[in-house]
């Protein structure tokens, strides 16, 4: 706090985003709360979407293979030190009979697609997981089949999980793993492709966070039927971690792209109609309990009106047809915020990580370290790589 308010920044904090361990989210004692008090205002509660989605994926791997004990996944340190012997030229792909599951399928593999082939591709291993989720589901990536070596193998590289558990499922014949093994597998890599690895690709859109995270827990409901094993497990994680579902984030799906305009509208005539309060309630927010037929409009409460109270804008522009919206000067400035606000913590890791490799060197001075990392990401931000050329502009 001393240095945000040193950097005279305490003025204009609207949102925080944290893991949520107890440490920062904490009913009583959470950094959150605690911010929240020396802010002495309502803020955001803007869990990490990548955090969350790695706790996810870890209760799915130990509801399946157990909690591994070890700092290493004995798993995937056998994968590795077999690859060089793996022939790669005929992966096993996931069979899919169930026709909502196959219309899941369709539109995963579009979605993965248009990733990989936009301008701004994402990073390293974001890319070889889409790449691999394409080719487990029976698809070509645009690039044609490339195969990555394994890389770590250290339980904190969540990532890895990800990527072990898709090769090893492709590969399973030739590792001569048991038919207990390779259904378990089998499994996992169904709800890697289908749903887990669209909402990673997703994840750091704020604006469509609340449809999105709406839409899987649905999809787990009916996933219920062909895996409840599998299902309960993301579900029973999900309850506690219902940060898009709350009334004062559900808005945001207002300016996103995953809701038709009648939907938009319905969550804005029941803003209206709700009743602003005095003021907002403090601290952790309240998650709203949800069922197969639950919509976004359901979810709008008092707490609803965050958004617009913290941004200072009018209500005029909710009462019009969605297709007039972007004429309002309102409605720009609302977008603009939904748009830059960020849900995931990359961010803060990347600077603890910039900060320990910088900390004792250079300058020991506290004051200088500041300008020093600032010095360093600036030039991060200026070239994106030490080639000769890109030095040279």
């Amino acid at each position: 706090m001393d240095l945000l308010e040193a950097w005279g920044l305490t003025g204009v904090i609207t949102a925080l985003v944290f893991d949520t361990t107890a440490s920062n989210s904490g009913v009583h004692r959470g950094a959150a709360k605690l911010l929240e008090q020396q802010l002495d205002r309502k803020v955001f509660y803007l869990a990490c979407r990548h955090h969350i989605l790695e706790v996810l994926v870890g209760a799915v791997w130990e509801n399946l293979f157990g909690k591994v004990k070890s700092p290493e996944n004995p798993w995937f340190k056998h994968f590795k030190d077999v690859w060089t012997d793996l022939t790669t030229d005929n992966p096993t792909t996931l069979s899919i009979r169930q026709k909502w599951l196959n219309k899941k399928k369709k539109e995963c593999k579009e979605i993965l697609q248009e990733i990989l082939r936009s301008e701004k591709p994402p990073r390293a291993d974001y890319c070889e997981m889409a790449e691999l989720t394409l080719i487990v589901l029976g698809d070509t990536p645009p690039r044609g089949i490339h195969w990555s070596r394994p890389g770590a193998i250290h339980q904190a590289r969540w990532m890895a999980r990800n990527l072990y558990s898709m090769k090893m499922f492709m590969f399973a014949e030739q590792l001569e793993y048991d038919e207990e093994t390779v259904v378990k597998l089998e499994r996992l890599n169904l709800f890697l492709g289908l749903f887990y690895t669209p909402m990673w690709m997703s994840s750091t859109l704020a604006a469509d966070a609340p449809a999105n995270d709406l839409q899987f827990m649905k999809d787990m409901m009916r996933f219920k039927r062909t895996d409840p094993e599998i299902a309960q497990a993301v579900l029973q994680k999900l309850e506690n971690h219902k940060w898009y579902l709350t009334q004062e984030v559900v808005p945001f799906a207002l300016l996103g792209s995953r809701l038709s305009d009648k939907e938009k509208q319905d969550i804005a005539a029941k803003l209206h109609a709700t009743e602003k309060p005095d003021s907002f309630r403090r601290g952790k927010p309240m998650f709203p309990q949800v069922t197969a037929k639950t919509t976004l409009a359901d979810l709008v409460g008092p707490a609803s009106h965050l958004l617009l109270d913290t941004l200072g804008i009018e209500y005029d522009w909710l009462l019009q047809p969605v297709a007039t919206w972007p004429r309002s000067d309102d409605y720009s400035k609302a977008l603009e915020y939904v748009s830059n606000v960020k849900v995931v913590n990359d961010i803060a890791e990347r600077g603890v990580k910039m900060m320990t490799d910088f900390a004792n060197i250079i300058t020991i001075d506290s004051q200088q370290k500041q300008y020093l990392l600032q010095t360093v990401e600036y030039n991060r931000e200026r070239f994106d790589s030490f080639k000769k050329q890109t030095l040279k502009k």
